[in-house]
């Protein structure tokens, strides 16, 4: 998110006054250079709006648990407290400055050799010996004591220091650190010297994951991605009259897969071993390690998503073992979002070694279910109609494990937090309030904090004891500098999907200055790719949702749904366009769009537009396709398509060589011929993400089909662009709008 505040209070007071003239009638002649003051106005608004997070004081620095478990410590940005870093007592609730933000100013002050002001956030991490506290502060390292609450400037040398970089991880007894470094990495002991090191090579580099350390320290896993067999994207850099041209690894569909090899390193005796290959072309991941260091454990998706493996690897020898194989050949198991987070949730160890958790939605509903280390289901832990997003952590004594779940019909989409037993039964809610939780369990496992906001309360952070006994407020998000612009939280909608049964979800977005006794034009913003949800439930929302909060302040009425398709409800709904990408989001955004309009005659219905980006690019380009008799304007940014990559296409389609008819059903280009309102289409150069390729195929179909279109290519930009170039691709957005479907009447 950009980090600076554009405030243009002057002008607070046109934009407050209704719709400039400029946007009352579609169709109008495209905009000069330079828009005139008040669409200039309401351009400045826009952007203030995308950038709404920037107006909430909030403690954004995750706050970091002692290893003893009942005291935390967390920058404080708001209240009595602010500017400085808080001690909490879990257990009593206290909570002490480390000390006042005064005298952390005059000690960095006195360290620098000059008067200093202190940043909002401070970043931190514990120190090893958990003594103490280190940071940096103008590019240079520093230690605080628990103790004396004395700054001590550090060298950068200094093994503490390290604790700064996520990428470093000390071993569970303190005495070695895995340091990486330029695709490879090294094992330092507590002198310092290397007891292992590896270098990487181009498209060959080295990993080491989360959690890579054994439990006694001895054996840690690592990872080396082997990109030299797949399909290259050439990127070109225009930014001198010779151009250069980088190759990048892509994946695309039915190309070969990256592989990834698994290693166990001893750095005791400097033994590096390679972990056996499993069957076929399968996505590889390091899942942990089994409380008493015995076994590591290994997950396998196959390239196609139907199959996932876990697999033990004793790491003196390198033998591997299957454990248990989840299969499901008339869909799939898992996909883009299990890759890149789901697998760390797939499968959790008891911490009495007995057996681990495992999810599953083999009955319809992503459950837990309990396993022996011999893959022998024991039992199904949850079950109902509802889905269970993430086991936080299991007691380390007794039978309760901690839960977030969506197990309240009437928001299926929240994620609550809940206690259950490993005997199963019911579920008891812990969380306080509605909307998003992100739970902190500490290492005792006694208490947590719990980060959560829903759409009306900004972000609350609570710490509490998981029997329920006691509970403190930690930090309070202060938003009143939103209510002082003038946000409102977006209207909740409920819509049938196509099929007139399925209820979908969503919210509409509205101008600050709304008007009901006028016609807005309205813009469907729409992501729908089957591996998220774009429907906010939080405070702030996302990436997405504040795009489309932000364009709505050009006049225009805004509407997000998740349709059929989309993950984080039943298997079935998950389901419904398996093999058939494309078929079914389209119709449900346009059932979504009648319903809503027909209980809100402020939604002109006869001014349509439809935007996205990625996966949405591609869905906006589909709207304008496949609904041109609904979508009078289309803007489709950085779209993809069902050829690119194969972690997002394959697991919802199946290889192309399986699936010829649907992928063929999904394209947009052969449809190049339907369009008939205004399209516009937006490609960075250096995208590799949704390859530049797939507007370029877009743009020769139009052609070919003798259709007119608006091009923009931004040079040297990624997938998102960036800073300056993020504002002119919203403003683009918001003047194409304007111009296709005018504002207000």
């Amino acid at each position: 998110m950009r980090r600076s505040l554009f405030l243009l209070l002057g002008i607070l007071s046109t934009l407050l006054a209704g719709a400039p003239a400029w946007a009352e009638e579609a169709g109008a002649p495209a905009p000069s250079a330079q828009p005139d003051a008040q669409l200039q106005a309401r351009l400045e608004l826009s952007a203030r709006y995308n950038r709404l997070v920037e107006l909430i004081r909030d403690s954004l620095v995750p706050p970091q648990w002692l290893r003893e478990g009942e005291r935390l410590i967390f920058w404080s940005a708001v209240g009595t407290d602010s500017g400085t870093w808080v001690l909490a007592n879990a257990r009593t609730g206290a909570m002490k400055p480390l000390l006042p933000s005064a005298e952390l100013r005059t000690q960095l002050s006195q360290r620098v050799g000059k008067t200093v002001q202190l940043p909002q956030t401070m970043d931190f991490a514990i120190a090893p010996d958990q003594q103490g506290i280190v940071f940096r502060f103008e590019g240079q390292p520093f230690g605080l004591s628990l103790s004396d609450g004395r700054i001590t400037a550090l060298s950068p040398t200094d093994r503490a220091v390290l604790a700064l970089s996520r990428s470093n991880l000390f071993s569970p007894d303190g005495r070695a650190v895995v340091v990486q470094h330029e695709g490879g990495f090294a094992v330092l002991g507590s002198d310092g010297r290397t007891r292992v090191e590896r270098s990487g090579e181009e498209n060959y580099a080295w990993q080491i994951p989360d959690k890579a350390w054994s439990p006694d320290s001895r054996f840690l896993m690592a990872i080396r991605n082997d990109l030299r067999g797949v399909h290259k994207v050439p990127v070109v850099d225009y930014t001198s009259a010779l151009e250069r041209v980088t190759l990048v690894p892509y994946v695309k569909s039915g190309t070969p897969l990256a592989r990834s090899e698994l290693y166990v390193v001893e750095p005791a005796t400097g033994r590096v071993t390679r972990v056996p290959t499993t069957e076929g072309e399968t996505y590889d991941w390091f899942a942990g390690w089994r409380p008493d260091g015995r076994e590591a454990l290994l997950l396998h998706l196959s390239r196609e998503g139907k199959r996932l493996d876990l697999s033990a690897v004793e790491p003196s020898s390198g033998k591997l073992r299957r454990v248990l194989r989840e299969e499901r050949p008339e869909s799939f198991v898992a996909g883009l979002d299990f890759a890149v987070e789901g697998w760390a949730r797939q499968v959790t160890p008891l911490p009495d070694n007995s057996g681990f958790l495992w999810m599953s939605e083999r009955d319809g509903w992503r459950h837990v279910y309990l396993y022996d280390h011999a893959g022998r289901l024991v039992r199904q832990i949850t079950r109902g109609p509802f889905p269970v997003h993430q086991v936080v952590g299991v007691a380390p004594k007794g039978d309760a494990v901690f839960l977030l779940a969506s197990a309240d019909s009437a928001a299926p989409y929240e994620h609550l937090f809940y206690r259950g037993s490993l005997k199963g039964g019911a579920l008891k809610r812990l969380s306080s309030g509605s909307g998003m939780h992100r739970i902190t369990l500490s290492p005792s496992g006694g208490y947590y904090v719990d980060a959560w906001s829903s759409r009306v309360q900004p972000r609350l952070r609570d710490v509490a004891s998981t029997d329920g006994a006691t509970r403190f407020r930690l930090t309070t998000a202060d938003a009143s500098a939103l209510t002082e612009l003038g946000y409102k939280p977006p209207e909740a909608l409920t819509v049938l999907a196509d099929d007139g049964v399925t209820p979908l979800h969503g919210v509409l977005y509205k101008p600050r200055d709304f008007d009901p006794a006028r016609r807005h034009p309205v813009i469907a913003y729409i992501y729908a790719g089957p591996f998220t949800t774009a429907v906010p439930w939080n405070f702030i929302g996302n990436a997405m949702s504040l795009n489309a909060n932000a364009m709505a302040q050009m006049g225009f009425v805004v509407m997000m749904i998740d349709p059929r398709g989309t993950p984080g409800r039943s298997k079935a709904f998950q389901d419904v366009n398996y093999g058939r990408i494309g078929q079914t989001e389209i119709p449900d955004y346009v059932a979504g769009l009648r319903q809503t309009a027909a209980t809100r005659p402020w939604m002109d219905m006869e001014r349509v537009g439809i935007v996205g980006h990625s996966w949405g690019g591609y869905f906006a380009l589909r709207g304008m396709l496949t609904a041109p008799e609904i979508f009078k304007a289309g803007y489709a940014g950085a779209p993809g398509a069902l050829e690119e990559e194969a972690i997002i296409n394959e697991p919802y389609l199946g290889l192309p060589s399986d699936n010829p008819a649907g992928y063929q059903a999904g394209s947009n280009l052969a449809l190049a011929g339907n369009l008939k309102g205004a399209l516009k289409m937006m490609h960075g150069s250096s995208d590799v993400n949704a390859t530049l390729s797939t507007t370029m195929r877009m743009a020769d179909a139009l052609i070919r089909a003798g259709k007119h279109f608006e091009l923009l290519i931004m040079p040297g930009q990624p997938h998102s662009p960036e800073p300056p170039a993020a504002r002119y691709y919203l403003d683009d957005i918001n003047l194409f709008f304007v111009r296709t479907l005018g504002g207000p009447r």
